[in-house]
């Protein structure tokens, strides 16, 4: 197999550049190690069981805001795909659950948001869908896993794809990795091999969200929003130490935490005393009405093989320094290119870092 340009990893960097070089006319293939797009990108449709039916509604297990009066690329985006969009619900009362056996403390002033946060009516999930749809399907390939890439005398690199117990080699000018970096460094042979600096960077960078883990409940309706509460929290007990409203465009009410405990005590606890323990401190917080969700959803990204390796099971304790070193830019020479909100100078970590990452490439490869 032959392409121009291959990129792996259809993340929101990957489909986005994947999104250009179609607008231009390249010839390209993405191809993803999971059976999904999206990355770190997931929404997960909402379950009502007495009405026997999934909703149309989502929540994010991922990513869920993005801010347009910080971050021009990603809110360009949303607005080019005529995706919907509302402000994440902040009106109200703050609650701080400061010691075990005591009331929450109430600060009538709310939960300030600024910049604003707004997120996609739907969930995130529909901006990945949204660039999905400009590719045509047969340069899209899913289950695909990429162990080995060599570069050649001849000017083409060849790339070892697993997909379904069976390796092929696709054969490719150039070659954009748009996936983690420490993920990268750990996961795929290069040959020449990648400079020392680099593969030290590169495994000592941080992957943005994969020491976390994030937890829903979801109730019918937003029924502390009658009660003059933001939906906003924080808590010295747990196990959720960060929650906010998550509820939906259409009014079916969620709440979301951060599992304040790390990877490895989540993983012998289990999801579902995890489950229990967000139901039981939500209840605390918010009252009875709490300990009836309709849903209840928990990810571990630290589980997630194709975002996290062992050493993302801690998380940092600052945002970490992203963007890439200048020997990795000099690779350029052999045609392989990094993208992925880690591999962002300014935005590392946010949606805009991976369109900053992706424009970042674009430009290196001097199609305009």
């Amino acid at each position: 197999m032959k392409t121009d340009y291959l990129i792996v990893g259809a993340g929101l960097s990957g489909l986005y550049i994947a999104h250009q070089l179609e607008k231009m006319g390249k010839n390209f293939r993405i191809i993803e190690a999971r059976d999904r797009i999206g990355g770190r990108i997931l929404s997960h449709p909402i379950i009502d069981p007495a009405a026997d039916l999934s909703s149309l509604d989502c929540v994010d297990m991922g990513p869920s805001w993005f801010w347009p009066q910080m971050h021009p690329r990603i809110t360009q985006l949303i607005d080019n795909l005529m995706l919907p969009i509302f402000p994440q619900y902040s009106q109200g009362a703050y609650l701080l659950e400061n010691q075990q056996n005591s009331a929450s403390i109430r600060y009538e002033s709310g939960f300030e948001q600024s910049p604003i946060s707004m997120r996609i009516a739907g969930g995130m999930q529909n901006l990945v869908d949204s660039l999905l749809t400009s590719l045509p399907t047969n340069k899209v390939q899913l289950k695909s896993t990429v162990t080995q890439i060599e570069h050649k005398e001849n000017g083409y690199s060849y790339v070892s794809v697993t997909q379904n117990n069976r390796q092929n080699i696709i054969e490719t000018t150039h070659v954009i990795f748009a996936l983690p970096l420490r993920l990268l460094a750990d996961s795929i042979a290069f040959t020449p091999n990648l400079p020392t600096k680099v593969k030290h960077h590169f495994k000592s960078t941080s992957t943005w969200m994969a020491a976390h883990a994030k937890f829903f409940a979801v109730y019918n309706t937003p029924f502390w929003q009658k009660e003059g509460l933001s939906g906003s929290a924080s808590s010295h007990i747990g196990p959720l130490v960060e929650i906010h409203d998550a509820s939906t465009f259409d009014g079916i009410g969620a709440l979301f935490g951060f599992v304040g405990v790390d990877a490895a005590t989540r993983i012998k606890a289990g999801d579902a005393l995890i489950k229990q323990a967000a139901i039981e401190q939500l209840t605390r917080i918010f009252g009875e009405q709490a300990n009836h969700p309709i849903d209840v959803k928990l990810i571990d990204w630290s589980q997630e093989p194709y975002t996290a390796t062992i050493e993302d099971h801690q998380a940092p304790t600052t945002h970490p320094r992203y963007g890439l070193p200048s020997a990795a830019k000099q690779l350029g020479q052999l045609h392989w290119y990094f993208a992925g909100t880690e591999a962002a100078q300014e935005n590392g970590g946010y949606l805009e870092g991976a369109l900053e990452s992706a424009d970042a490439v674009i430009s290196a490869l001097n199609l305009h």
